[in-house]
């Protein structure tokens, strides 16, 4: 992946991820429309998004579930559910730079970064903490370590798809 992609895919993403994050359901609309551009144009693109967002729902509803994340209803919101697709659309254009570093990297680096990525959503009132800042940030590392260990296994594992 030349830098000039690399780059652009990652201001997406951050775009698409202020989207989801602060627009919440008001925007939802322009996530789906994105998810769905984004699919059309790379249709491979799908099997990795719904796998990785599947995972991360999961993994999101257990944390709901256990009372380490709330939000406003018993469901997860459809604007994260939206924001795991888009995710997984971004690993799937940064699986073969991913697919050049170590496993153990990548999940310490997925580690910081998703409970990073959490905190600005609990910053920005988009999720509560229950638990506090403290417990709830080592909870999330560990989450998101064991999350991108598994997502780099798979990566490492899964045959190489061309755009």
């Amino acid at each position: 992946m030349s830098d000039y992609k690399l780059i652009l895919a990652g201001l997406l993403f951050n775009v698409y991820w202020l989207i989801a994050v602060l627009g919440q359901q008001a925007y939802v609309w322009l996530l789906v429309l994105s998810f769905l551009a984004c699919w059309w144009f790379f249709p491979k693109v799908g099997r990795y998004a719904f796998l990785i967002a599947g995972a991360g729902v999961l993994m999101d509803g257990i944390l709901s579930a256990s009372n380490v994340l709330a939000f406003p209803s018993a469901l997860l919101p459809f604007w994260l559910v939206m924001l795991w697709l888009g995710f997984g659309c971004f690993v799937w254009f940064m699986r073969d730079l991913v697919k050049q570093y170590p496993i153990h990297l990548i999940s310490l680096i997925g580690g910081v970064g998703g409970a990073l990525s959490y905190f600005a959503g609990y910053r920005l009132q988009a999720v509560e903490w229950p638990l506090g800042a403290g417990l709830t940030l080592v909870i999330l590392f560990a989450s998101w370590l064991f999350f991108s260990l598994l997502l780099a296994r798979m990566l490492k594992r899964s045959a190489s798809c061309s755009a």
